[in-house]
């Protein structure tokens, strides 16, 4: 299968192949708890940092030093509970050494800002196998980090596939795995399996028949459909493919 990436409503789906992998973040890295007080709004502003180096003949030169802006975030709570229905507190002191203060990294998620859409990914030049995510704010591209993808696509017989799609299951809604004449199963939000597709003719080569399912299987979850419809999708694409020579 080749590797490729879509946006679905602000999120990606995945196919691997071996051949190319994504720079994510670390799947290790905890996200900071959501928690019953937290108060409207949520401060941000946007960091950058600056070497200045004045001349005596008055000239002054600057040096940016970060690639992209970093945020600064401001969280107010209105209350905190600690009693045997509501704990933030004690899970807010708990997160805070998990992380031993401001010794380790974590995520927080900006529920204001956390889904992007309409964007393109990478454009592919037949050699470039690997994309950063990020998205275009106007004048500015900056990465986009702890990316949560709609479904992760495999097949079940590919061991190498399978390694690889270890570190997406954390952040995927949905993992997809291909089982070829047995037709296939999804889980993580929901599960399930779907048959095999009636074929359309006398099979002639596998060739391009896990891609032709992913491409199916994309454009019924783009298109709202439930995941035993979208698999339903693909697996006549892939069966379509199957009758077929080589590359389309």
């Amino acid at each position: 299968m080749a590797n490729a990436i879509v946006t679905l409503d602000g999120s990606a789906l995945t196919f691997l192949d071996g051949l190319g992998g994504l720079i994510l973040p670390m799947a290790t890295i905890p996200t900071f708890p959501t928690l019953k007080g937290l108060a409207w709004p949520v401060g941000r502003a946007p960091l950058q940092s600056t070497l200045k180096q004045k001349a005596i003949s008055g000239k002054e030169t600057r040096l940016q030093l970060y690639s992209f802006g970093l945020y600064k975030y401001e969280l107010t709570f209105s209350y905190l509970g600690s009693g045997a229905q509501n704990q933030d507190w004690q899970l807010l002191m708990s997160f805070f050494q998990l992380v031993a203060g401001a010794a380790l990294p974590f995520h927080f998620n900006d529920v204001y800002d956390n889904a992007i859409a309409g964007q393109v990914l990478g454009t592919g030049d037949g050699a470039t196998r690997s994309f950063n995510f990020a998205r275009t704010l106007s004048l500015i591209t900056e990465p986009a980090q702890d990316v949560t993808a709609d479904a992760t696509i495999l097949s079940a017989s590919d061991e190498h596939e399978q390694r690889m799609a270890q570190p997406w299951e954390p952040r995927t809604r949905l993992m997809v795995a291909t089982e070829g004449a047995q037709g296939g199963r999804w889980w993580g939000e929901s599960e399930g399996r779907w048959p095999a597709a009636p074929l359309p003719g006398e099979p002639r080569d596998s060739y391009g028949c896990g891609d032709s399912f992913a491409a199916g299987f994309t454009f019924g979850l783009a298109s709202g459909m439930a995941p035993a419809q979208a698999a339903e999708v693909g697996a006549r694409c892939g069966a379509r493919m199957l009758t077929r020579v080589g590359a389309p």
